[in-house]
C-alpha cells in the first residue's frame, strides 16, 4: 500500500510539464516501490514503453520482480532485444551498449541518478522521451541542475523517523584522536584509497574495530564498510580468527556466492559482513543493527548511503547503532540532519545552506551528540564538569602566558617611597596595596581568578611586613583580604 508522501510524489511527477526531472528520496523511503509504481501508471495512461536503468544486480532483481512478466531483463548475454514488452530493465553499461537495438521509450527511469555514468545515455536529448532520475543524494561532480530541469523533494529523514517509517540512530566515535591527526591525500574528490588502506589496515586500527565490536555490537547483526579489498580481507581475517560468524563481499565476489552470503546474513542473528563498494546501494536487510563506518570519507553521498543500510524498521529493533571510526559524523553531521538539497542540486556542494550542526564526543563512552547537551545521552557523563575543567585549564594557560609576557607587578617599592614622603600610616599603605591588586585583577578579569589574587597578595603582604617590621600572621592576612573584598564590592557597585 502506498504511503501518502509516495502518492503525492507520483502525482507531482504526473502533473509536471518538465521533460527531465530528478526525484530525491532518502534511503529507506521506498524509492524502488515509488518509481516502479510511476512506471506502471505511465504505461497505463500513456501506453508507451518504460525503461528502468540501475547500477547494481540487487537493484536489477528488485525492479524486475516489481514489474513482473511484462518486463524484459536486458542482461549481458542478450544479443537481440524484443520490442513487444511493456517494461525493460537493465544496468547502465549494458543498456548503453545496446541503445541501437532498443525500442522507443516514453519514459526512462534512472536509479542512483547521481552516479556520473548515466549521462552516457542518449535519452536526455530525445524530445519525446521523459526522463526521471531517482537518488537519495543529489550530488554530482557538477550541479545536477545542468541535466535535470526540476527536482522533487517529497520528504526528509527526520519526518520519516517521526512518522515511524525509519529508525533513529545512536552514534559512537572510536579512534577519533588517531584519525584526527592523519593527513590523507585527496584523489578523485575523496580521501586517497591507498592512504586509507595503509592506515585502516594497521594492527592498531584493526584492533580498534575489534574493541568497538566487543563493546557495542557483540553478537549483533553488523555491517562493516571497509576501504578496499585488501583492507576488507584484513578485517575479515581478524574477525574470523576470533571465531566470529563473519562473511566478506567485494566487487569480485561471484554473484552466486554473494547471494548465498546475503541469504545466510539474513537468517543468522549474529552474522557480520565485511564489504567494500557493494552494499552501499540496493541492499535492503532490515535486521541489521550496527553499521561500522570503518573508513573516513569526504563524500556526503557515500556517508548517507552507508548509514541508510541500518535505518529500516524490523521487529524488536527500536534504533540502530553507528560506530564511526573515521570522524565522519563530525564532518557531515547526524544522518537525520536537515540538508539543503535544493541548493546542492542548483549550485553543487559548494552552495550555501550545507552547514553541519556541531557535535561532541563523550570522553567516557564515545557517544556523539549535539554540543548543547549538558549530559551524555549514552552514559550520563556530565559535560558541565568537563566544560568547567576546560575553562579552568584555559584560564591557567592564559594566566601563565600573561605572567610570562607581562609579569604581575604591583608598584610596591614606589608606593613605600610615596607613603614616606606623605606620611601615610603603614595600614593605609596595606589598604592601597589591596586597591592595586583589585585594579590589576579587574584589568585582566577574564584570566586572573580570586585564587590567583590571594596567591600574589601573600607575596605583597610579605614585602609590607618586612618594610614595616610586622609579623606575617593571620590577622594581617585577614586585613589585606578585607581590603581586597571591599574594593571589589566598590567596583561592582560602580563607585570607582
Amino acid at each position: 500500500m502506498l504511503r501518502k508522501y509516495q502518492i503525492d510524489t507520483i502525482e507531482a511527477f504526473e502533473q509536471s510539464d518538465e521533460k527531465n526531472i530528478l526525484l530525491q528520496m532518502p534511503t529507506g523511503a521506498g524509492k524502488t516501490f515509488t518509481f516502479t509504481e510511476i512506471a506502471k501508471r505511465f504505461f497505463i495512461t500513456e501506453v508507451k514503453k518504460v525503461l528502468i536503468v540501475v547500477h547494481r544486480n540487487e537493484l536489477l532483481t528488485q525492479a524486475k520482480n516489481a514489474l513482473g512478466e511484462k518486463c524484459f531483463l536486458i542482461a549481458d548475454g542478450v544479443k537481440e532485444i524484443p520490442h513487444n514488452y511493456d517494461y525493460y530493465v537493465g544496468m547502465v553499461e549494458t543498456v548503453k551498449r545496446r541503445t541501437n537495438k532498443m525500442p522507443k521509450f516514453g519514459l526512462v527511469i534512472i536509479d542512483e541518478a547521481h552516479i556520473a555514468n548515466f549521462n552516457k545515455l542518449p535519452y536526455f536529448q530525445e524530445i519525446d522521451t521523459k526522463v526521471l532520475g531517482v537518488t537519495a543524494t543529489p550530488i554530482g561532480t557538477k550541479p545536477l541542475s545542468n541535466i535535470f530541469e526540476k527536482m522533487l523533494l517529497p520528504i526528509d529523514i527526520k519526518t520519516l523517523i517521526e512518522q515511524n517509517y525509519l529508525l533513529n540512530s545512536e552514534v559512537y566515535a572510536f579512534a577519533s584522536d588517531l584519525v584526527a591527526v592523519q593527513k590523507f591525500k585527496t584523489k578523485g574528490g575523496d580521501f586517497d584509497t591507498q592512504d586509507l588502506d595503509n592506515f585502516y589496515s594497521s594492527e592498531k586500527m584493526v584492533n580498534n574495530l575489534i574493541s568497538a565490536y566487543n563493546k557495542f555490537s557483540l553478537d549483533q547483526k553488523s555491517l562493516i564498510f571497509n576501504v578496499n579489498i585488501n583492507h576488507n580481507n584484513c578485517v575479515y581475517d581478524a574477525l574470523n580468527n576470533l571465531g566470529l560468524n563473519v562473511y566478506r563481499i567485494d566487487g569480485e565476489t561471484p554473484l552466486n556466492e554473494r547471494k548465498d552470503i546475503l541469504n545466510r546474513f539474513k537468517n543468522e542473528s549474529n552474522a557480520i559482513i565485511c564489504n567494500v563498494g557493494v552494499l552501499t546501494t540496493g541492499f535492503d536487510e532490515p535486521s541489521v543493527k550496527t553499521i561500522f563506518l570503518n573508513r573516513a570519507t569526504k563524500s556526503l553521498a557515500l556517508y548517507l548511503q552507508m548509514i541508510g543500510r541500518g535505518s529500516r524498521l524490523f521487529e524488536g529493533k527500536e534504533k540502530f547503532t553507528i560506530i564511526d571510526l573515521g570522524k565522519n559524523t563530525s564532518r557531515f553531521g547526524f544522518y537525520d540532519e536537515y540538508r539543503d538539497w535544493q541548493t546542492i542540486f542548483t549550485k553543487g556542494t559548494g552552495g550555501d545552506g550545507n552547514g553541519v550542526a556541531p557535535t561532541k564526543e563523550c570522553p567516557e563512552c564515545g557517544f556523539i551528540q549535539h554540543t548543547r547537551k549538558l549530559n551524555c545521552e549514552g552514559c550520563g557523563y556530565s559535560f558541565e564538569e568537563e566544560k568547567l575543567k576546560q575553562e579552568i585549564e584555559e584560564k591557567e594557560q592564559k594566566f601563565y602566558l600573561l605572567t610570562q609576557k607581562n609579569p604581575i607587578n604591583i608598584p610596591t617599592e614606589k608606593l613605600f617611597n610615596i607613603a614616606q614622603e606623605r606620611g601615610w600610616k603603614e595600614y593605609a599603605v596595606l589598604f592601597k596595596i589591596a586597591e592595586h591588586i583589585v585594579n590589576y585583577q579587574n584589568k585582566h578579569k577574564d584570566v586572573i581568578t580570586n585564587e590567583h589574587c590571594e596567591a600574589f597578595a601573600l607575596v605583597e603582604l610579605d614585602k609590607w611586613c618586612k618594610k614595616y617590621g610586622k609579623k606575617n600572621n593571620s590577622w594581617h592576612r585577614e586585613f589585606l583580604n578585607k581590603g581586597i573584598n571591599e574594593k571589589r564590592i566598590s567596583i561592582t557597585a560602580g563607585n570607582i
